[in-house]
């Protein structure tokens, strides 16, 4: 593990510094130890009861689906056909470009294949994966090995860093999973340094579809999405907090999905299908995704 990893993790529970145990295979500190396992700190808090949600008018434990669908489901070698693999690429970048050419530290909630720190550590910023599926954050690490790059296990509720640390924190594709969105976006926010930014993408306008379980016999809905936001939702969420909506922008325009113009589009480069993409966006707001860009407010 990095140093500069070990100077920001803390207890989620009482904010107590973590160091590094003498056999190297845990992190302590007054209020207990957790485990470290491939160089991925285990951090989530089974002290407590885990956050529960209504899917459907039904309670869960996410945190245990979580961990269980990081077995079934491997993101990193998942395999999609064309038009979709050009979709999300298109999207991620459209991410990453909303990060500050600043950033010099980065969280990456629900860090999936990890995009994030595949391209920015690159570029000198350093980058921690965090995952509520440990399976995720060790993979992450694997497939991603840089002194730039940190990988933890923890739970965006009970986030494992001290206040005010990171310069910018993506959420992306995230934020429809959660139990509390406006929960999860004050979460976020206490870690992030004031005047630090925070990135957000979500499908828009989303219609969630339900199934009903064959194992619990109870509607569940596809994707393990309980919200659909547009552009007032997500107002409403951050108007309360101590944080501005700096800007947002609608990605992936359904016209150019439905006549697979996406594609060679985006052989010409992102500039060209970006360009493509915001003119219809503007002309014809029907759009898979919307990114929400925050900035915490100075004190």
């Amino acid at each position: 593990m990095q140093d500069w990893l070990i100077d920001i993790l803390r207890n989620s529970r009482n904010g107590e510094r973590l160091t590094v145990a003498p056999d190297g295979l845990s992190l302590v500190c007054d209020g207990g130890s957790f485990d470290v396992c491939d160089g991925v700190p285990l951090l989530l808090d089974t002290s407590t009861p885990p956050h529960t949600a209504s899917a459907a008018g039904n309670a869960f434990d996410y945190t245990s689906h979580y961990a269980e669908d990081a077995k079934q489901f491997d993101y990193f070698s998942e395999k999609r056909d064309r038009l979709t693999t050009v979709h999300l690429r298109e999207l991620r970048r459209s991410v990453l470009r909303m990060v500050p050419r600043s950033t010099g530290l980065l969280l990456d909630v629900g860090c999936g294949c990890a995009f994030v720190a595949e391209h920015l550590c690159r570029r000198g910023t350093r980058v921690v994966s965090m995952d509520i599926a440990p399976a995720n954050a060790r993979k992450a690490l694997a497939q991603h090995p840089s002194d730039n790059h940190a990988a933890v296990a923890a739970d965006a509720y009970h986030l494992p860093f001290a206040d005010n640390t990171f310069d910018c924190i993506i959420a992306s594709e995230i934020i429809e999973h959660t139990v509390d969105p406006q929960g999860f976006v004050a979460s976020l926010l206490s870690k992030l340094k004031p005047g630090g930014t925070l990135i957000v993408s979500t499908p828009y306008k989303e219609r969630i579809a339900y199934s009903l379980c064959i194992h619990c016999n109870c509607k569940t809905p596809h994707n393990a999405h309980l919200h659909s936001f547009d552009k007032d939702k997500l107002r409403h969420i951050v108007e309360p907090l101590p944080a501005n909506i700096t800007r947002m922008r609608l990605v992936g325009n359904k016209l150019l999905l439905r006549t697979h113009l996406l594609v060679p589009l985006a052989l010409l480069g992102h500039h060209v299908w970006r360009l493509a993409d915001n003119t219809l966006n503007t002309l014809i707001p029907k759009a898979e995704h919307l990114i929400i860009v925050i900035q915490k407010q100075k004190k």
